[in-house]
């Protein structure tokens, strides 16, 4: 959670990007010009109601005040800038697709499934909050979600409940590209 200096000063560049006085502010949130702008000079904290009003009146999601990181409306990531997420015994290696956007739950990447080696039967599983979908873009990778092993080949798509154990593992001969989504995730 960012010091009360730095959510003041976001609030700030909020207003003003909108040209919003904090009479305005206060006309549209019902919180006191006055606290207003004692939040904004880093003088005291909002309660989370006087937050999420103030953040509504500047058509904010309230993350946006709130996030470590102060992350864009709107994230471009070129394909340069793309950052490994995970690499395991180099065999599969994800990489985000995006940095994400204050509030946002979507988390997306690009899998590299090197092919595994004939009869292994060597993956890592994994569960996590949330829902998690993938979509092949070349190869063929064999899913194992709970007791289920579903084959996915180019141009095939997989949607399900993240709680279940899961794992991937690239069953063709060549390299492997998908893309995944998922709501929550945890590594």
């Amino acid at each position: 959670m960012p010091s009360k200096s730095e959510l003041g000063r976001r609030l700030r560049q909020a207003r003003v990007e909108k040209t919003l006085t904090l009479k305005d502010v206060e006309g549209r949130s019902g919180v006191s010009a006055t606290h207003i702008s004692q939040i904004e000079r880093g003088i005291t904290s909002p309660t989370v109601n006087a937050l999420e009003r103030i953040a509504r009146a500047l058509e904010k999601n309230t993350s946006f005040f709130l996030e470590d990181v102060e992350l864009p409306e709107i994230c471009t990531l070129r394909n340069d800038g793309r950052e490994v997420v995970i690499s395991e015994r180099p065999k599969i290696v994800l990489k985000s697709l995006t940095h994400g956007i204050p509030g946002g739950v979507l988390h997306t990447y690009m899998m590299i499934a090197q092919p595994s080696p004939k009869g292994s039967q060597e993956v890592k599983f994994h569960e996590h909050e949330g829902d998690e979908c993938g979509y092949v873009i070349d190869g063929k990778l064999e899913i194992r979600v709970g007791d289920d092993v579903i084959e996915l080949d180019e141009g095939d798509s997989i949607h399900f409940k993240a709680t279940l154990s899961h794992g991937v593992k690239n069953i063709g001969d060549k390299v492997s590209h998908s893309v995944w989504a998922a709501t929550s995730i945890a590594f």
